[in-house]
Order: structure tokens, then sequence, then C-alpha cells
């Protein structure tokens, strides 16, 4: 899915700044309803770009690439990245917390 390579790519560019976590956050939950993502952190801290993105992760089903399967990849992906990680208990994968001030 484009929207998801987009996002990838710019929180690999971008590894380690607070908007790229809140996008992995994002992609994280737009991928799986076991994540979430907050409203008010993405007001705040992306830029007009990011926020673009931001939007177009939350309406994710009507990208015209929509596919379950590019979701599973992002998911995988993400914890490649160190973004998200498994929690082997709940054998479910949870967002690691980051500093992004």
């Amino acid at each position: 899915m484009e929207i998801i390579d987009t996002v990838l790519a710019q929180i690999t560019e971008h590894q380690g700044t607070g908007s790229s976590v809140l996008l992995a956050q994002a992609l994280a939950s737009a991928c799986s309803r076991h994540y979430t993502v907050s409203l008010l952190d993405a007001s705040v801290k992306l830029d007009r770009n990011s926020m673009n993105l931001f939007c177009r992760l939350a309406a994710i089903s009507k990208e015209p690439d929509y596919s379950n399967s590019a979701q599973d990849k992002a998911l995988r992906r993400l914890r490649d990245l160190g973004f998200i990680d498994i929690d082997e208990h709940n054998d479910h994968l949870d967002i690691l917390d980051g500093d992004y001030e």
C-alpha cells in the first residue's frame, strides 16, 4: 500500500524523532485494533505533511490499494524497526514507549 510505504519510509529516515514515533503508533493503530494513538499528541506534534499522513492512516480502509496483508507486513516492519514489540504472555504486539518530547 502506498500510504504504508510512505509512512515507513518517513519513520525510517527520521527514526528517533517524536513525529516518527507518533506516526509509527498511528500506523500500528491503522493496522490493528490492539494499538492506540493520542489525537492530542498528533495535533500538537505533527507538521502539516505528517498530519496528512496521519489522517490518511485514520481512513486506511478507504485507500484504493487497501490490503490486509500489507497491514500485517507493516506490523512486522514496525517490529523490525523497534517501534513495537511482541508481548510473549499475551501473544500480541505492544507499542514501545518512546520519549518524543
